[in-house]
């Protein structure tokens, strides 16, 4: 089962700037948890280029563009944007010439902007892409933290998962979760 986190919501977490929304940011889906740095489209390499990823555009990127004749930098915005990813982030708040947004406005691909750093920035926005979109499966029973380490109760109805539980609390320990826990699988070592 694939899931998806709606374009809004990392608008909204992450108070990215709306440079250029094509619709409605609540129907653009992202799929892929994995985010890319265009660097190398830009130099002219484009095997295995994903155009699902989130595209982010910083300094190293800008800086590049920044030093190409005029008509090989519009033809590689059209290049880029004509892979139509689901959105381009600018990041540390650089200037988004009129170049960039003519080619996102002909591809209708989301342009935004953030002022954060592009590694730190990335990080958390590949961190909540790990969570919203990892594999998940949903399991009947209670999900209670004991010393620090969660703990999960299964078993038929009527065993007694419950007032187990209701026991540990009364002992100081806390429920996180009863009947239905969704646990979520958001990197190959860890749980949710």
């Amino acid at each position: 089962m694939t899931f998806t986190v709606p374009l809004s919501r990392l608008i909204h977490d992450f108070s990215l700037e709306e440079v250029y929304l094509p619709r409605d940011s609540e129907q653009i889906l992202i799929r892929s948890a994995d985010v890319n740095r265009p660097g190398l489209f830009f130099a002219g390499f484009h095997d295995f280029f994903d155009n699902q990823r989130l595209q982010m555009i910083g300094k190293t990127e800008t800086g590049f563009l920044g030093t190409l004749p005029e008509a090989q930098r519009l033809e590689n915005y059209d290049l880029f944007f004509k892979e139509r990813p689901p959105a381009v982030i600018v990041t540390r708040g650089l200037a988004i010439g009129q170049d960039m947004m003519d080619a996102a406005m002909r591809y209708q691909v989301p342009l935004l902007r953030t002022g954060e750093g592009t590694s730190s920035f990335m990080a958390g926005l590949i961190g909540t892409l790990n969570v919203e979109l990892a594999p998940r499966v949903t399991r009947h029973g209670v999900f209670v933290e004991v010393y620090g380490e969660g703990l999960l109760l299964l078993g038929e109805s009527g065993v007694g998962k419950s007032e187990t539980a209701i026991e540990l609390i009364k002992r100081g320990h806390r429920l996180i979760a009863d009947d239905a826990v969704e646990i979520r699988r958001v990197s190959n070592r860890t749980l949710v």
